[in-house]
């Protein structure tokens, strides 16, 4: 049977059980695909209780930190790693991470150090409101990118980041242009996953489920998050993850 470990990462001065509903309903739903499941919350910023300067200070170092080539200081990605490595994984699991705002920092930070300590495949990562940093390209196939879309610019246009999160930092990139003049490029380190999800509210609400957070149809914040990350999850745990 599969195993796998699904860890969900929390932000900046996250409630206890903010993401709990969620986690029960990925783990629930990874159970009805044949999985054997352990799933945890973890707060590698620390919870609502720990100073709110501190985690900032923290998470601004971890988005700088993205925008460089070299990760291995990061400190949320730091614990999370701690904390994966301090458990006895079972053999043969499979590593899922799920961060929310700081905690998408952290879960990509960590998959890149364990990948290059375990080498094999990278874990899934899925990125909700999360700041924008440099992808390596050694996660881009892996990771998802959600973000709370808002009205487009224009009938044909892009959809703007409802969260304000999700407008800090960039994936652009310098590259070589027409004779050899840098030309900025806006994806350059963009995961191959980005999804803009039609919630009702912000950086707050992706996994309410509650009146005023349901639609016109019916589904409310949490349903829509999960249906995004389920269909994906679909493709990226299967041997060999495709576009």
């Amino acid at each position: 049977m599969n195993k796998t470990g699904l860890y969900l990462l929390a932000g900046f001065r996250t409630a206890p059980h903010f993401m709990e509903r969620f986690r029960a309903v990925l783990h629930a739903w990874l159970e009805e695909e044949g999985w054997t499941v352990h799933s945890e919350l973890l707060f590698p910023y620390g919870d609502w209780s720990r100073g709110a300067v501190r985690q900032l200070w923290e998470i601004r170092r971890d988005i700088r930190a993205g925008m460089r080539r070299r990760r291995g200081r990061s400190i949320g990605g730091g614990r999370t790693l701690d904390s994966l490595l301090a458990r006895e994984r079972r053999q043969g699991e499979k590593t899922i991470l799920i961060g929310h705002s700081g905690g998408g920092l952290a879960a990509l930070h960590a998959a890149e150090r364990l990948l290059a300590l375990e080498g094999g495949d990278p874990c899934p990562v899925v990125m909700i409101g999360s700041p924008r940093v440099r992808i390596p390209e050694s996660l881009r196939r892996s990771v998802l990118y959600l973000y709370a879309g808002g009205e487009p610019a224009s009938p044909a246009g892009p959809f703007k980041p409802a969260d304000p999160v999700c407008r800090l930092g960039t994936f652009g990139g310098w590259t070589a242009g027409a004779r050899r003049w840098p030309l900025w490029t806006a994806d350059k380190h963009a995961p191959a996953h980005i999804r803009a999800l039609p919630i009702i509210g912000g950086h707050a609400d992706y996994f309410r489920e509650r009146e005023p957070f349901v639609n016109a149809e019916g589904r409310s914040n949490l349903e829509i998050t999960f249906d995004a990350v389920r269909s994906w999850l679909k493709t990226a745990l299967q041997p060999a993850a495709v576009d």
